[in-house]
């Protein structure tokens, strides 16, 4: 059988090269939502993180409604690499899920017998669903382009404050440190530019409008999950 992906959603997926002398969409994009970065990276959870005061309690909920959004995320990428007609574009969505299934997913079975969760969970796995309900909601509504553009959110928001946090000496838990120090290898890096590679080759009938409304969407799913794990945590959320 021919290779042939599938489509869905809104048509128009990226195969085109990027034009390199016009300026980058990806970064006028980053640039207008860069308010809601700063504040998505200020939220009370990444603030802990970054500087070393995060409570045991808290991480321990945090990595696993991550792990849980790892997975969907391993998931989405995978979808991303079927819709991708080109090869060289989809092998890199495919190194994505390698990283999700790989390194990613590793961390959080090596940690789950070090950092135990007492008590129900039920309010903070609802609380933290919404970033998995606004990537499948996008997924539906805005197809390939939206998925990828939510992707880019995510990505840079992690790029931007765990680069911050690597760069700032303050003593963490070697654990919260490894998290930290996994978003910002060259590989992760990589991974942000590719999807930021893609968000410029999107076809002219995806506006500025809509990346700009998936872009913030998905950057007010995150502040919803980060303040999941501090529900009943006796901490700000």
């Amino acid at each position: 059988m021919a290779d042939q992906p599938v489509t869905a959603g809104r048509p128009g997926l990226p195969g085109r090269p990027v034009d390199r002398a016009r300026p980058s969409r990806a970064d006028a994009l980053v640039a207008r939502c860069a308010d809601a970065l700063d504040a998505s990276a200020a939220v009370p959870l990444l603030t802990q993180l970054a500087d070393g005061t995060v409570a045991g309690e808290v991480f321990a909920r945090y990595l696993v409604v991550e792990r849980d959004f790892v997975r969907t995320a391993a998931r989405v990428a995978g979808w991303c690499l079927w819709q991708q007609p080109e090869w060289e574009l989809a092998e890199r969505h495919a190194a994505a899920v390698a990283d999700l299934v790989g390194p990613q997913s590793a961390y959080f079975a090596a940690l789950a017998a070090r950092w135990p969760v007492e008590g129900d969970l039920d309010v903070v796995l609802d609380r933290a669903a919404a970033l998995r309900q606004q990537v499948e909601r996008v997924l539906v509504t805005g197809g390939y382009p939206a998925v990828v553009t939510s992707l880019l959110a995510a990505e840079t928001l992690y790029l931007r404050w765990c680069s911050v946090a690597a760069a700032t000496p303050v003593d963490r838990p070697d654990d919260v440190q490894e998290w930290i120090d996994l978003h910002v290898t060259p590989g992760f890096r990589a991974q942000v530019a590719f999807l930021a590679e893609v968000v410029d080759t999107l076809p002219a009938p995806v506006t500025d409008d809509e990346l700009d409304g998936w872009f913030r969407a998905m950057l007010a799913a995150e502040d919803e999950f980060h303040a999941s794990p501090l529900v009943g945590a006796g901490a700000a959320s």
